[in-house]
């Protein structure tokens, strides 16, 4: 796939706020030619979303409140144009995390980037990097095939939780959603056990319907911010393994 495409996707699922935006962020920084595609800049206007019938609140926690053919189609693009990768851009203020500020993290980034910049010079030809960032990306078999790694962020239901108040909790420049009261109790925690189950039951010795198609599925641990390093420095180690065998 890489060898003559010379694209390589990498998938970064898990919960809200699990931090997927700021991996994918940092995960830029490291990798050349690479862009962010983002699953939450394919969410159906507000008055489209479906209605919870238990708490007949708007539910942007399904599948059916995103817009899968207009995803499914971008990512198909990215995965199979050179160009549109250089060219790409997500849509502006719609991503909001807390910034990271660490002279360790900053370091190792700089550590990481030379090592990739000496993998690909032995490659001896220019590599694109699509970051794929959803919540929802691994329910569809259309998504999933086109997907060269596959990431998946795991945290508690406390850290999460608290996540989410912070983020979510108030009004903030750039969204305008705001949860409404017991949002994460009734819609939002419900919604990610469900439609993850096939993923979560796994680790407990049970197998899912696409069990073959995520077979390499990596989970990673993101409960502490202390991990971030660790799991920035393991998925670089994944991508460049990737890279060398094929």
């Amino acid at each position: 796939m890489v060898d003559n495409k010379q694209i390589i996707t990498i998938g970064i699922s898990g919960a809200s706020c699990t931090g997927k935006s700021t991996l994918a962020g940092w995960l830029q920084k490291i990798f050349p030619n690479s862009t962010i595609l983002h699953q939450d800049d394919f969410f159906k206007k507000k008055e489209q979303l479906p209605i919870d019938p238990k708490t007949n609140l708007a539910n942007g926690e399904c599948p059916e409140a995103i817009d899968f053919k207009s995803f499914i189609d971008s990512l198909y693009e990215l995965h199979t144009s050179t160009s549109l990768v250089k060219t790409f851009k997500p849509k502006k203020n719609n991503h909001i995390h807390n910034d990271i500020e660490s002279n360790e993290l900053d370091e190792l980034v700089k550590e990481l980037n030379d090592q990739v910049q000496n993998a690909l010079s032995e490659k001896g030809k220019e590599l694109n990097f699509v970051l794929v960032d959803g919540f929802l990306l691994y329910i569809n078999s259309d998504v999933v095939k086109e997907l060269d790694i596959k990431l998946f962020l795991k945290a508690d239901y406390d850290i999460l939780k608290s996540r989410r108040e912070i983020i979510y909790g108030k009004k903030r420049l750039g969204r305008r959603w705001v949860d409404p009261p017991n949002y994460f109790d009734n819609v939002v925690w419900p919604n990610y056990y469900k439609i993850n189950k096939h993923i979560i039951d796994r680790t407990e010795g049970v197998k899912g319907d696409m069990e073959d198609m995520l077979n390499d599925l990596i989970i990673l641990e993101s409960n502490n911010l202390s991990r971030l390093s660790n799991n920035i420095e393991y998925v670089v180690k994944t991508i460049l393994n990737f890279i060398y065998i094929k």
